[in-house]
């Protein structure tokens, strides 16, 4: 047996991925009712501005986790495998809230307004419960929140039907589409990472209580949605 494979049989990141299913059905329900919305078209650009906010916060946040991973690891073995993916996966996510300001104004929404508009509470919230668990408890607890936000990637039919029922132009879903195609593999290296640390129950739990709290607020954010939050068109 695999010295990371626990007794159960089961791999750290199987076990992960079984407690978020179990943890994750008001998130799940969230995206459901969401897509199956009659104002979907008013609503979608919204969607893009909150996708926006969370990836703005992304390569930061991973940054201050590699950071604060580095300054720990001569007293704790986990943190510079941990360093070493936080680094890497900071270069692979570097620049994508860009693109999709670039997505927004090629499709004819006003950059400038997503920049203006302040992110609300549910948004900072989400975010800022990792910088306060990175500082002040374990950097591993991000990985529960790197978990969530690319753990149900779209497909291609699910964006094909969504342009097709919005009539928004290709440009709009040009960064959604490609994290549909990247997060996939993104998402494998994220079980490859968990299953070659050395991951003890302590720290399973705390990537666990990271994804249930990153699920949860990202339900909150999605259900919140409304035509007010699209950003102001182009003149």
């Amino acid at each position: 047996m695999n010295e990371m494979t626990p007794p159960t049989g089961r791999s750290n990141s199987q076990r992960m991925r079984l407690k978020m299913e179990l943890t994750s059905g008001t998130m799940h329900e969230a995206f459901e009712n969401f897509w199956a919305r009659d104002d979907l078209a008013e609503v979608l650009p919204g969607f893009l501005v909150l996708l926006h906010q969370i990836m703005r916060a992304s390569v930061p946040l991973m940054a201050t986790a590699a950071t604060k991973a580095r300054e720990t690891a001569d007293q704790d073995p986990l943190c510079l495998a941990l360093a070493e993916y936080y680094e890497k996966h900071c270069y692979e996510e570097q620049d994508h809230d860009l693109w999709t300001l670039n997505d927004l104004a090629d499709s004819g929404f006003n950059p400038q307004a997503v920049l203006d508009a302040v992110p609300l509470p549910d948004v900072a919230g989400m975010s800022g419960a990792q910088y306060y668990w990175i500082h002040h408890h374990h950097p591993v607890m991000l990985m529960g929140y790197i978990a969530v936000l690319e753990g149900s990637p779209p497909t291609g039919a699910h964006i094909d039907a969504v342009q097709a029922r919005t009539g928004l132009p290709e440009a709009f879903f040009r960064t959604y589409r490609f994290h549909g195609d990247v997060d996939p593999h993104h998402l494998e290296d994220l079980d490859r990472a968990i299953d070659a640390l050395p991951l003890g129950p302590r720290e399973m739990s705390m990537i666990g209580l990271s994804a249930m709290h990153t699920a949860t607020v990202l339900a909150d954010c999605v259900n919140r949605l409304t035509a007010d939050d699209a950003p102001a068109r182009l003149q």
